[in-house]
């Protein structure tokens, strides 16, 4: 499992919103991306480089909870299919202050150093975008 912790300086219901909607994904993160937050809904974004993650909303509890499926459908999986993996955000709001922890479960050994680089990367961008804002 891989799991990160960070801290933002934004109210949690504005870090769910940049978790959850198309708009917020692609200020952080893709350059492309659909999501429908709620249970059984989907969602895919799009890396600049063209790469494509693929998931399923499980659990959709703004502004607190979310829980995905997620995997690789371009290129080729990447040895994670979608759907194989699962992961998991919680938002914990304190005086306008978020901490966010992420867990990434599912990950064979071999690819969670990978997956654990690009959480952080990303997780360091979305905290900069806030906190720049």
């Amino acid at each position: 499992m891989i799991r990160h912790q960070i801290s933002i300086d934004a109210p949690a219901a504005l870090v769910f919103r940049m978790l959850t909607e198309p708009d917020g994904l692609r200020q952080w993160m893709a350059v492309a991306a659909t999501s429908d937050p709620c249970p059984g809904g989907t969602l895919r974004w799009t890396y600049a480089n063209g790469d494509v993650v693929e998931g399923t909303y499980e659990v959709v509890e703004p502004p607190r909870r979310l829980v995905f499926t997620y995997g690789w459908s371009e290129p080729a999986s990447r040895g994670v299919p979608p759907g194989s993996t699962r992961v998991e955000i919680t938002l914990t709001e304190h005086q306008g202050t978020t901490e966010l922890t992420l867990e990434h479960h599912g990950l064979s050994p071999d690819l969670a150093p990978d997956h654990a680089g690009g959480w952080q990367h990303f997780l360091g961008r979305l905290q900069t975008r806030l906190e720049d804002a």
